[in-house]
């Protein structure tokens, strides 16, 4: 346990030191109770003290969060389904304001785009985005930052979490077009047809749950225009304060991150972080790095973890961290290492 966490959270590909809410925590130290599993086996190791779990002012980081997860992944005999049972248990209000003001949002399509924007806000340890399809907005949740074996948890939990929160804010059952779940089939595959409501197709090479587009303008019942401002005012000064104490490179990453197959461009960045080009520079600079720096310590961890633990071909790792061909890909990363990648991956597969 110990090996694979360490390897994980020291990795510069997710900002694990990002606060967040222990709101999320406490719900999981409850399943673990109900589970036979006492708290404190779910926080050893962790640093959070058993006190925040009920400080509704309490923060702790997200690879805390996953390390909790990893202990109560190793303490149940039968995880599966597990990360299912746990999100079911999302309610909004567990958001703090970031669900406030989803729910007094005028249409689902508000909401949405409130939640994507605030996305850093939630407890969620995959890497959500959206993607319209016809006639369907798909909700991808990727697992780059996320080794095994508490992946399984973390694809279920945060997916049917956000099918729980369609659900709540409609105030009614949302069906989804369609679930595809990278994951191997399950021994009861039963009790994923009944969280999500449709047989999921399993082994997807990406997580998607396929909403019906007509849904976005739909009302909500509990719609309050003014609150909604400002609770998502409050939003974006949370999110200021918790940015703020964090690296200007991690909120970088974290943009970068948002598709590594299509990295944004420095000019994309700097807009997105709401500063111009010449001041991410400078800012970059005070913290010893560059942006062409971050981006290639950025695809460096990404392959690597790809090539130990995937078990890809080079061109499908090529694909995933943005390299228009597989030969670029191999001669950057014989810079990066000093050997080709699939000696790199023969060499190093083990260690993760």
């Amino acid at each position: 346990m110990a090996g694979w966490a360490g390897s994980l959270l020291d990795s510069a590909t997710v900002p694990w030191d990002a606060p967040r809410g222990a709101a999320s925590v406490a719900l999981l130290c409850q399943l673990a109770g109900e589970h036979g599993v006492a708290p404190a086996r779910c926080l050893a190791g962790t640093g959070i003290a058993a006190a925040a779990l009920a400080d509704p002012e309490a923060e702790v980081t997200a690879g805390q969060e996953l390390r909790v997860v990893a202990n109560l992944v190793a303490a149940v005999d039968d995880p599966e389904a597990l990360g299912l049972e746990a999100g079911r248990r999302y309610r909004l209000t567990t958001y703090g304001i970031w669900g406030f003001a989803l729910l007094s949002s005028r249409t689902v399509r508000e909401a949405n785009e409130i939640a994507n924007q605030f996305l850093d806000l939630t407890y969620a340890l995959t890497r959500i985005s959206d993607r319209k399809a016809p006639g369907a907005l798909e909700t991808c949740f990727d697992d780059w930052d996320v080794a095994e074996p508490v992946r399984r948890f973390v694809l279920e939990r945060d997916s049917s979490a956000a099918l729980a929160i369609w659900s709540e804010l409609l105030e009614e059952p949302v069906i989804p077009l369609r679930v595809e779940l990278r994951l191997p089939a399950p021994r009861r595959p039963e009790r994923f047809e009944a969280a999500y409501g449709v047989p999921p197709r399993f082994g997807a090479e990406r997580t998607v749950i396929a909403f019906d587009a007509r849904l976005l303008d739909r009302p909500l019942p509990r719609a309050a225009p003014l609150t909604a401002q400002l609770c998502t005012e409050q939003c974006r000064e949370l999110l200021e304060r918790r940015q703020l104490r964090r690296g200007v490179s991690g909120r970088v990453r974290d943009e970068l991150l948002r598709d590594p197959r299509a990295m944004p461009g420095q000019e994309e960045v700097a807009a997105a972080l709401h500063v111009s080009v010449r001041t991410l520079r400078r800012q970059l600079a005070e913290e010893g790095t560059s942006f062409r720096e971050v981006v290639e310590r950025l695809r460096e961890v990404l392959a690597e973890e790809l090539l130990a633990t995937e078990r890809l071909t080079v061109e499908q790792v090529a694909d995933r961290v943005g390299y228009s061909s597989a030969s670029s890909f191999v001669h950057a990363f014989t810079r990066w290492k000093g050997m080709a990648p699939r000696r790199w991956a023969r060499t190093n597969a083990s260690s993760f």
